[in-house]
């Protein structure tokens, strides 16, 4: 199937999502149900919803379906939506989504120069050639790590929360393993627990 058809197959499937949730006191989906819908597609269906946005469908669009695909481009959105982003953020008549689209666009032009940049270095060159998902991941992480200013704030600020969880939990398993356990074994298996989904080899069993 092509990108466009997946769109399209989509945008069927949360017709039928409204059809149903019509029967119900709400009677219209939530937000994140839709995007829940667009995100089954991973980033395959960006690029069509971009310049669908961009033909002036959001016009036509209630809040809830609008407020869906903006939280969707929030994961998989380009610079190529800025554009579009902007004009939501100028004419749309509901201020909660005026206000997200504006955040939205402010993102996504940082993110344009940060992508530009990113693409010149040599490390995250060579990770792309290699086709390693894992080795992608990480150099594209330390580029940014180096292009934004906020990023390494922000790793730093989920760092100290992590080990301070670990510090809280750490005097109740040094009593209860009588002194077998470090506090680095403690943050190990911490870290371990939090990002099982993502640590766990596919096809096992945490």
């Amino acid at each position: 199937m092509t990108a466009q058809s997946d769109y399209q197959t989509a945008l069927q499937e949360v017709g039928k999502l409204a059809q149903w949730e019509s029967r119900r006191i709400t009677g219209r989906p939530s937000p994140n149900d839709t995007n829940q819908i667009f995100r089954q597609y991973k980033g395959s269906i960006a690029a069509p919803m971009i310049d669908d946005l961009k033909s002036g469908s959001w016009k036509k669009l209630e809040s809830w379906q609008l407020n869906g695909m903006l939280q969707y481009l929030s994961t998989y959105g380009t610079s190529a939506a800025v554009s579009p982003l902007r004009d939501i953020e100028k004419d749309y008549p509901v201020d909660q989504i005026k206000q997200q689209a504006k955040e939205l666009a402010d993102l996504l032009a940082t993110l344009d120069v940060a992508v530009s940049e990113a693409r010149k270095l040599k490390s995250v060159s060579d990770a792309i050639s290699s086709g390693d998902t894992d080795k992608m991941a990480r150099a594209m992480l330390l580029a940014l790590a180096q292009l934004d200013p906020d990023w390494p704030v922000r790793a730093s600020a989920i760092q100290s929360d992590l080990f301070k969880l670990s510090a809280d939990s750490f005097p109740a398993i040094n009593e209860l393993a009588s002194g077998k356990l470090s506090e680095d074994d403690v943050t190990k298996a911490l870290v371990e627990i939090l990002f099982a989904e993502f640590l766990t080899p596919p096809g096992t069993t945490p």
